[in-house]
């Protein structure tokens, strides 16, 4: 059982994300959308366009070793989407917004704090949870089912390439993960594990060696996420059992999801890096169809929100 702990915490950080986000978005101002009509597919290449031009500055700054510049991006990003995921919720309770706008700001403040002045696996783990919720719910509620199964399928691609070709993936992470920037999930094998450790020792272990923790990337739990967010705000919400059809078609794509974790960590477990995207958006897809089909009883262009 203790051997599988990390297992179980990674699904259950996987299902939190994805699950906050559904009940967020919905909370979201439709001036929040990243794209003006989420059916565009054009708007998941202007995604990847973007994930791009990112990766390739963030991987020249720390070939030059520019961490105070990258952490300086991060940090802004850090604090705007915290304030995205906070201004919400916090609404709810203060029709004025006053009070809300400030709670938010001293939330996030007091997390970006933490984070940068300890930076440990819990405060990154804590900071690395809202920012993927508020991700998620943002651009699962910005692209229409099309655009979120192309999106899928190319981050795929992409991923496996940059995993396993290119290996730039790796280097980022490796560059990064020191800086102690909320981009992993990070879960202890055992009490006692420090972010010092990465420091020392990076993320990436020879075969055979011991480690000491587990890593999920943001991204991993951020992307298939998208399409369960998608289902449950684009479908048409047709009474079903118990949940309404499009809730279903959002579960089936988390469950989906959620079993192509279970076969990536079986896979992350014999200690080499491994592309967490092919796994994860296969099941999703998967996922999603098998439950469109049985809550809609019909197969076709549906599918796509067309």
């Amino acid at each position: 059982m203790r051997k599988d702990l990390p297992l179980l915490a990674m699904a259950g950080i996987y299902i939190l994300v994805q699950v906050g986000a559904v009940l967020l978005a919905p909370l979201f101002l439709p001036e929040f959308s990243a794209f003006p009509d989420p059916n565009d597919p054009i708007n998941p290449f202007i995604y990847i366009f973007i994930v791009l031009m990112m990766t390739a500055v963030i991987l020249i700054l720390i070939k030059y070793g520019r961490q105070r510049i990258i952490q300086a991006i991060f940090y802004v990003s850090i604090f705007i989407t915290m304030l995205y995921v906070f201004l919400p919720l916090l609404l709810l309770f203060d029709e004025s917004g006053i009070i809300a706008l400030l709670a938010s700001l001293a939330l996030a403040g007091l997390l970006l704090f933490l984070l940068a002045k300890s930076g440990e696996w819990y405060i990154i783990n804590t900071v690395a949870l809202i920012i993927a919720i508020g991700v998620t719910a943002i651009l699962g509620m910005s692209l229409g089912i099309l655009p979120v199964m192309i999106l899928l399928i190319i981050m795929a691609i992409y991923d496996a390439i940059s995993v396993y070709k290119t290996k730039h993936m790796i280097a980022l992470a490796e560059g990064v993960a020191p800086m102690r920037l909320p981009v992993l999930f990070v879960v202890p094998k055992e009490k006692g594990f420090s972010m010092d450790q990465v420091e020392k020792k990076g993320l990436v272990r020879k075969e055979g060696e011991e480690r000491e923790a587990f890593f999920m990337g943001v991204g991993d739990a951020v992307i298939p996420g998208l399409l369960v967010v998608s289902a449950s705000l684009y479908l048409p919400d047709t009474a079903s059992f118990i949940l309404t059809a499009n809730l279903w078609a959002a579960a089936g794509a988390l469950i989906g999801g959620l079993l192509g974790y279970l076969v990536l960590f079986r896979v992350v477990m014999k200690g080499k890096p491994q592309a967490g995207l092919p796994f994860l958006n296969t099941g999703a897809i998967l996922g999603y169809l098998v439950a469109f089909a049985l809550v809609y009883g019909t197969v076709g262009w549906e599918m796509l929100g067309l």
